[in-house]
């Protein structure tokens, strides 16, 4: 089987960000798809420590917005640990994805819906995140990560006793959400 890799920004819900390059079995699958796949691909699947995780090359761990902490030739990630992710695409999809999305579009009568989700607080922290969303939320949520687009997230932080916002720079206006760490949704 012919593998590529793509890059991938894979943040954690203590706020650890791991990039890197993972494998994919073929250029067109969506990285959504393959992180929500029953079976995660492994091009080498002797080397799972876990079965649900995926394995990264070439890896940086930040642990703040800027500091490289630690450097890694390849590492395991467990999926529920991942809290969102996004990859090196300004878009989702090649164009044949957005043709084929277009489509069914117009034949469910299908619109784009905008969502605010709140998530679960971890390390007295918590996320406000806005975004574009196509399809079904019910269908989606029974998935491992719900896909958005056009996103805004701000970190609501719990600093000596006060509440503070901190606006996430993300390099793409795509993101895949955890739908484990989602506590409420609002969808307009």
């Amino acid at each position: 089987m012919d593998t590529n890799q793509r890059s991938l920004t894979i943040v954690t819900s203590l706020g650890k960000r791991y990039t890197g390059t993972i494998d994919v079995p073929n250029a067109t699958i969506r990285t959504t798809d393959l992180l929500n796949s029953s079976n995660i691909f492994w091009k080498n699947p002797n080397e799972k420590c876990y079965d649900n995780a995926i394995l990264m090359y070439d890896v940086k761990l930040y642990v703040d917005d800027s500091a490289v902490y630690k450097k890694f030739e390849k590492i395991q990630i467990k999926i529920s640990e991942i809290f969102y992710f996004y990859d090196g695409f300004q878009n989702i999809g090649d164009e044949m994805e957005k043709k084929r999305a277009d489509t069914m579009i117009k034949g469910i009568r299908e619109n784009a819906q905008m969502v605010n989700i709140i998530t679960r607080v971890v390390s007295n922290s918590f996320y406000d995140i806005n975004g574009l969303f196509f399809g079904l939320f019910k269908k989606k949520s029974k998935d491992k990560f719900f896909p958005l687009t056009q996103v805004k997230m701000v970190e609501i932080l719990k600093k000596q006793d006060q509440w503070v916002k901190k606006e996430i720079k993300l390099p793409h206006s795509f993101i895949g959400v955890s739908n484990q760490h989602i506590e409420s949704v609002t969808i307009d």
